[in-house]
This record gives C-alpha cells, structure tokens and sequence, in this order.
C-alpha cells in the first residue's frame, strides 16, 4: 500500500477505513527506530555522581600509581619500595604501617589475595624452600616464634602473609628488604584490630591468654602487594624510592648457591664415620700407641719409669 492510497478520498465503508486506520499507524511504527517510541519521551536517569577522591588517592593517582581503591568498604595496600601498608576505609588511609619485605634473593611477589583470619600466638612451620635451603625446623608458639605474637591470612598459593615479628629493630633501618617474602607489618596490633572491628585492647586480651587459635574475619579484606618506585608520602608529595629488586635475579641465584655450598657441607659431614670415643686408661695399662716401661720404643730406646 502506498502513501498516496493511504491518502486518498474517504470514500470506504466504516470496516475498510478503520483497517486502513490500523494499516497506516503499523506503517508509521515501522519509521520509528526500535526501542524509541517507549524511551524518546522518557529523560534518562540521572547516576549519581562518584564519591570525590581522599587527598592521598589523588596524588596515588598524580603519582602514576593506578591501583583502583574502591570507595567503600576496607582495602589494604602493600607497596615493596617504600616499606610501606597502607590500609583504606571508605577510600581514605586510615592505617600507615611500616613493614620489612622480602630481601632481593627471597624477594616479596606482587599478588592481590585477601585476609581472611588472625591467628594469634602463631607457631611457625619453614616452606619447603626454606627447608631446602636454609634446614630450619619448626618452632612452636612462644616469645621465639618468627611470627611474633599475630598473623594475618591470605588466601594466596605462595605462602605470603603478615605478620609480627620479635625483631622490631629491624623496624628502624632505612633499608628493610630483609625477610623470606612475607611481610613483617609494625603496626600489626592496630591492623588486627581494624580487620576485625574490635579495640586494640581486645587484641591484646587475645594474645596475654598465650594460646594459639585462629579466629576467622566477618567479611574477608582484599589485599594488595604492588611495586611502585614512584609513591606519595604521607604528605601527598610524590617521592622516587629506590629500585629494590633491581638486581634481584643475581641475588636469587647467589642465595642458591650457598644453599647449595650448605646442603653439600652438610651431606659432607653426613657421609664421615663417626669419631670414636677415646680409650678408657686403666692404671697399669699402656694406652693405645704407647710404649710400657722396660719396653723398648721405635729407635732402640728403652723407656725407663720417671726418666725424662
């Protein structure tokens, strides 16, 4: 049907123009792009506007550092240069720790995991790379535990974790890429506590019962461990921090060698008779290699009692 028939003089029953009525609106619809004839009169919603950026994420942000904190809810970032968490509530740092890092031949990996539990009063069980390459053994909960008094979970397959430490001198050195890979944070008990929504004090009330038990959180926390030699203060200046992994391959692999030097030494030692215990001397007896009074010594010398 064409638009000059649709058009035309009126000249059709009532059943014909009414079909011509319906035939006309269907042509019409068909000019109309899909979907617009029940949105063009409709406004869009209006999206609400993001949340503006804390001060430090801003010069995160000028800095170069994308990490995307999310505007709600707890975040925790690790950064390896700087020696530094950072811990975010609702966008905004809350917590600013130092912390002690992998050294550059047991370096710190880069990995977004999250906390999941505190365990307190933690014993310590060596990797398998540590056992391989350092021997050590497990020790149990107590002041000599490699983990201090806390340690935080992560839900990650390389055995990366926070942690205390007994060694808080190590906290006041510039340089704190001294560790196995986990991360020794200064601050544990504030972060423990922020995890879990209760008061520093309760923490400790945790600890002084001196047993061990691991304590899952209400809501897990991501984390992240990022590596930004570029990074803001806590001034929001950005500042250039050294490359601390620069040379960590060669110092892997001198950290193996002397593994292997270890293990060697150690299968060396291993593989030696064991010494035997000296002689018991009875009086009157001659001990072994020795020569008895009035017997005659190699060259012909007669030993005489008392005869020097």
């Amino acid at each position: 049907m064409t638009a000059s028939q649709m058009s035309a003089p009126n000249h059709r029953g009532p059943i014909a123009r009414a079909a011509l009525a319906f035939a006309s609106i269907l042509v019409l619809a068909a000019c109309v792009p899909a979907g617009t004839q029940q949105t063009a009169s409709l406004p869009a919603p209006e999206q609400p506007a993001p949340p503006p950026l804390s001060p430090f994420v801003q010069a995160m942000r000028d800095a170069g550092v994308n990490v995307a904190i999310p505007a709600r809810g707890k975040f925790i970032l690790v950064n390896i240069p700087s020696y530094e968490l950072i811990a975010f509530q609702d966008g905004a740092p809350v917590i600013r720790s130092k912390v002690v890092v992998g050294a550059a031949g047991t370096s710190t990996p880069e990995l977004l995991s999250n906390m999941y539990a505190i365990k307190y009063n933690p014993d310590w069980t060596p990797t398998p790379s540590i056992v391989r390459n350092e021997a050590s053994v497990y020790i149990p909960s107590g002041p000599r535990s490699p983990l201090g008094r806390l340690k935080l979970e992560l839900d990650n397959d390389q055995a990366i974790y926070l942690h205390d430490t007994p060694q808080k001198s190590y906290f006041g050195r510039e340089k704190r890429a001294l560790s196995h890979g986990c991360v020794r944070v200064q601050q544990v008990r504030e972060l423990a506590a922020w995890a879990d929504g209760v008061s520093v004090d309760e923490i400790d009330q945790r600890i002084r019962t001196g047993r061990m038990y691991t304590e899952r959180l209400a809501e897990e926390i991501p984390v992240y461990i990022g590596y930004y030699t570029r990074f803001p203060d806590q001034f929001d200046q950005p500042v250039n921090y050294p490359d601390v992994y620069a040379n960590k391959d060669e110092a892997r692999r001198a950290y193996l060698a002397r593994a292997a030097g270890r293990r060697a030494a150690a299968a060396k030692k291993a593989a030696e008779p064991p010494a035997q215990p000296p002689a018991e001397i009875i009086p009157g007896q001659t001990a072994p290699g020795q020569t008895a009074p009035g017997q005659t010594a190699p060259g012909g010398i007669v030993v005489t009692p008392g005869v020097t």
